[in-house]
């Protein structure tokens, strides 16, 4: 228990900067997906965690897209049955989506997600 809290305490290590400049359109299509299903609501405007739930801004897209996926098929039930519940439904493409936005997250999220200026 002790060496898990000292852990806890540690910063985060900032994942390595993106070979590409992340997709506009997907940014913004993710940040409305996790409006819409709430992950704001648990894991924090700057998806940071606390409590009992963690860090998930800048993981690994690749992680993220598997738990994801395990949380909504019921492969990973979790602590609880929040995850499943949240995502049940949710198409792979949308979760997809989900995972590329929470992977390359710039900080804290806005209330609302920004208008597309139509060009």
């Amino acid at each position: 228990r002790g060496f898990s809290d000292f852990i806890a305490t540690l910063p985060p290590v900032p994942a390595p900067p993106p070979a590409t400049p992340p997709d506009a359109a997907r940014m913004l299509r993710g940040q409305a997906l996790a409006q819409e299903h709430r992950c704001l609501n648990c894991h924090g405007a700057d998806l940071s965690g606390g409590q009992q739930v963690p860090r998930i801004a800048q993981q690994r897209e690749d992680y993220l897209q598997l738990t994801l996926r395990e949380f909504s098929s019921g492969k990973r039930p979790g602590y609880t049955q929040a995850m499943g519940a949240a995502l049940s439904g949710i198409p792979v493409a949308d979760l997809d989506t989900l995972a590329y936005y929470i992977a390359r997250f710039p900080g804290a999220a806005p209330s609302t997600p920004p208008k597309p200026s139509g060009k």
